[in-house]
């Protein structure tokens, strides 16, 4: 039977992506694994490999198309295999995206109109000025630019279109949120050690492997061996199971200018301090430069969301689905605190873990945020192989 080629999720808000180039023609050999497509998501251009190997037999989604998430995009097979009766990806998909069907009939470049998605502009009212009269990134720039001039003297009572990035970060929440049993256990951690830790591995780290190490890359290297230690939080829920994942794929929240990615510390169980961080810094450039590839974007099975670079001291994160639990980090703030008998100056923090209770129950939630918190306040053991 012929394997789909099935457009991916590549984001946490990704709820559609253009075609960019096929890099495979009908008929050519393809193996499993090997970059078939390349797709333009909200924020990057990333080659998906393909599922199978065998012929590409057929291809659905011709390029420049905007394709819906989890829409068949092509056919691998054997030669000759049948395959069923093409449809246009995103035929008879009662969505509410209809306007962007018409959209698509529009002559228009993929980043003309993923800009125009992002900012809610309609192409039909757009003259192109590129080739041919199609629609290029300078133009929706210029109908963008526009608005806010006209807009600019009525800021009381103005609206932002929910389109494009925000409008799929609402839905997504909004699924995670009535799709799952969430909880939020909190606790406050003193993590003068910690402080203590980084101030002096870092000169040494930077001087000796040129990483700069954040309290973020720590945090990671916690919450791995926690994961290891309580994996009913490397979960996920199924239809008929909880499924225990062997893999420890941490995704780590990344803030853009108008959204947000969560690139993928792939096997952080595995990983030293220096190697997490090493891979954590480029992860996160890449992330900004809207360079990250296929594997960085996807296949986290537990997401950490540091909000402390804000000032924000405890909030209640969403779960990333299908993710059992997401963990939320505040700021780090000297604060006065009896210890043993008396007041010192120390360094809190808190941490919030929101996980699904379908999955795990609160007392082992709770043992689970226990250890961070245990690792946050003697971290020595963060730093050995």
């Amino acid at each position: 039977m012929a394997t789909e080629v099935i457009l991916p999720q590549l984001g946490l808000a990704m709820e559609e992506g253009t075609v960019v180039k096929w890099l495979k023609a009908e008929g050519e050999r393809v193996e499993e694994g090997e970059p078939i497509v390349e797709i333009m998501t909200d924020k990057a251009n990333v080659e998906v490999p393909s599922p199978a190997s065998g012929v590409l037999l057929k291809i659905l989604a011709p390029e420049g198309q905007a394709v819906p998430v989890g829409v068949p995009i092509a056919y691998i097979g054997q030669p000759g295999e049948e395959i069923p009766v093409p449809v246009s990806p995103g035929a008879g998909q009662a969505r509410e995206e209809t306007p962007r069907e018409s959209e698509r009939k529009v002559q228009a470049s993929p980043r003309a109109r993923r800009l125009a998605e992002e900012h809610g502009i309609d192409l039909r009212t757009l003259t192109g000025t590129g080739p041919g009269g199609r629609i290029v990134e300078d133009d929706v720039r210029r109908a963008i630019a526009q608005r806010e001039q006209a807009g600019a003297a009525a800021v009381e009572g103005a609206t932002i279109p929910v389109a494009g990035m925000r409008g799929a970060i609402a839905r997504r929440m909004m699924e995670s949120i009535h799709g799952s049993a969430q909880v939020t256990l909190a606790t406050e951690a003193d993590a003068t050690e910690l402080v203590r830790l980084r101030k002096r591995l870092a000169p040494e780290l930077e001087r000796q492997h040129g990483i700069h190490l954040t309290y973020t890359d720590l945090l990671v290297r916690a919450v791995a061996m926690a994961l290891r230690e309580h994996p009913r939080l490397n979960a996920r829920w199924e239809e008929k199971v909880i499924r225990i994942l062997p893999e420890v794929h941490i995704g780590v929240a990344v803030a853009l200018e108008d959204g947000l990615v969560a690139p993928v510390v792939r096997n952080a169980d595995r990983l030293s301090i220096v190697e997490i961080s090493r891979l954590l810094a480029a992860l996160s450039e890449k992330a900004r430069a809207g360079r990250l590839a296929y594997e960085e974007m996807t296949g986290s099975t537990f997401t950490i969301t540091n909000l402390g670079m804000y000032d924000i001291d405890v909030f209640t994160p969403i779960i990333n689905p299908p993710e059992a639990a997401i963990l939320g980090v505040g700021r780090i703030v000297e604060k006065p605190v009896a210890v043993e008998g008396h007041v010192e100056v120390r360094s809190m923090m808190t941490l919030s873990l929101t996980f699904d209770h379908r999955v795990v129950d609160g007392a082992p939630a709770a043992r689970f945020l226990q250890r961070i918190k245990e690792l946050v306040e003697d971290p020595y053991p963060l730093i050995l192989p």
